[in-house]
């Protein structure tokens, strides 16, 4: 795991963890046992979790560790960490969307927030993208990979997502790319205020307000992070992108302009400070 510095706000989540399991997969190897041991040095020293248990995994399924004990399960695999807060859906780092988007690139097709980035930093890809809301961080993953000159901070508020997240994202990026990454395990909005020097684009995903389907990882996601029902303002930034369904009365409570999209579900949203 990478030594890089980490930002941590010790600010109290809705979403405490008491206890977490470590284990390996099923067929496993001395880089997943070490990577066991050193996730478990890292996480008893987060205030928030109680309890760090290494299990040894011998041939039991998911199912079968979660009959035994119901907290959360982090499973080291070859292709990096998966966090079950149940055995049926785990959620960690893959590309997905964010591959998608790249490759929409190469064919000359700019996604959304790509062509929001273009139209308000012009010919300057020098830039910082605060992600408030990593979650799974595809959006994150995609500004690295397509602005080779930004620095992003990556902020996700729930200690055991952020560390599974950012654990398997740092095996797809370069070198360089991790140079140019920050991952913080805080609350954004407390974040932001220390660090408000920091803050050129801020960019907030709110979809995990409406789920499309319960019982994908998003869903697992959406039931494990705050929802955002009081949300407070936000000052400190230079251009502020939001990212949320339609619906969200989020657009009215962060003022932004929202971004009509037709027979879309997904809207976004804009917002400029004039003064810092």
């Amino acid at each position: 795991m990478s030594k890089k510095f980490v930002w941590t706000l010790k600010t109290l989540s809705m979403n405490i963890v008491t206890n977490v399991r470590l284990t390996t997969a099923v067929k496993s190897n001395a880089s997943l046992y070490k990577q066991v041991e050193d996730a478990f040095h890292m996480l008893k020293e987060i205030d928030y979790i109680n309890k760090v248990t290494r299990i040894n995994r011998k041939k039991l399924t998911i199912n079968q560790l979660f009959k035994e004990d119901t907290s959360p399960l982090i499973v080291f695999e070859s292709t990096g960490p998966k966090l079950y807060f149940s055995p049926n859906t785990p959620i960690y780092f893959h590309q997905d969307t964010a591959k998608v988007k790249l490759n929409m690139l190469k064919e000359n097709k700019q996604p959304i927030l790509i062509q929001m980035i273009d139209t308000i930093m012009k010919e300057n890809s020098r830039f910082n993208f605060v992600d408030g809301t990593m979650g799974f961080g595809r959006d994150s993953y995609l500004i690295l990979k397509s602005y080779p000159d930004a620095t992003v901070f990556a902020i996700e508020q729930n200690p055991l997502i952020h560390f599974v997240i950012s654990e398997g994202m740092k095996k797809e990026l370069t070198e360089q790319e991790l140079k140019r990454i920050y991952f913080i395990n805080a609350n954004y909005n407390e974040w932001i205020k220390a660090h408000h020097e920091l803050v050129e684009i801020l960019y907030l995903d709110h979809m995990f307000e409406k789920t499309l389907n319960e019982f994908d990882r998003m869903g697992e996601l959406s039931r494990n992070i705050d929802t955002p029902y009081n949300v407070e303002p936000i000052q400190h930034y230079q251009y502020l992108i939001l990212k949320a369904h339609y619906k969200s009365p989020l657009f009215k409570q962060l003022n932004v302009t929202q971004c009509m999209r037709k027979n879309a579900k997904t809207h976004y949203g804009m917002g400029i400070q004039k003064q810092r």
